[in-house]
């Protein structure tokens, strides 16, 4: 048998790939397997991860979207009860204005007319009271005439007189004399008494 030169050796076992795919085969086809499968887990790793992070995000924009409308509706309700309270604040200092401004004027017009009346009251009794002096002074003057027309007709002694006098000064005054000025009440008419005799003599 002759020898087998290098051609016909490849001739036999075929290609390099053909070797290849003899020796390595069964080995490469479990690795692309694998290959294939780690690649599509990958990709579905990758596109759970793009749905987690979209989700994640449109739950923290929906959040964030809750909280800016919840804030600004406090703002707003804030402000509302703000512009609320600052109207009855006003309400209530323009209600107590002009309670105090209605009081001011009713204290006004009562003073207005208390004082009115005060003048009024004034005015009658000083009228009623020279009334009353002008009717005393009168009654006095025709008691006095009548108690010298008395003396002129009868003859009285000068103590008598005083105590006439001094009992006529009583019924107009209506109150009781001390004393001391019915002693000195007396003097004084016993000197007018004397004063009255000596005109009358000389007369």
């Amino acid at each position: 048998m002759g020898e087998i030169n290098r051609e016909q050796i490849r001739d036999r076992l075929g290609n390099i790939d053909q070797i290849r795919d003899i020796i390595f085969g069964a080995q490469l086809r479990e690795y692309d397997s694998r290959i294939d499968k780690i690649e599509s887990n990958l990709a579905l790793l990758q596109q759970e991860m793009r749905d987690r992070i979209d989700q994640t995000k449109t739950s923290c924009l929906t959040e964030i979207r809750t909280v800016m409308d919840n804030l600004d509706k406090k703002i707003k309700s804030l402000s509302l009860g703000y512009q609320n309270d600052h109207a009855d604040l006003r309400q209530t200092v323009e209600l107590v204005n002009k309670k105090f401004s209605n009081s001011i004027e009713s204290l006004d017009h009562n003073l207005d007319a208390h004082t009115n009346s005060l003048h009024t009251n004034l005015s009658e009794t000083r009228e009623k009271v020279q009334e009353e002096i002008r009717t005393l002074r009168s009654q006095v003057f025709e008691e006095l005439e009548r108690r010298f027309s008395m003396m002129a007709d009868t003859k009285i002694a000068k103590d008598d007189m005083a105590e006439i006098l001094f009992e006529l000064g009583l019924r107009i005054k209506g109150t009781e004399f001390a004393p001391e000025l019915k002693e000195a009440a007396g003097n004084n008419v016993a000197s007018d008494i004397r004063l009255l005799e000596a005109s009358t003599i000389s007369g």
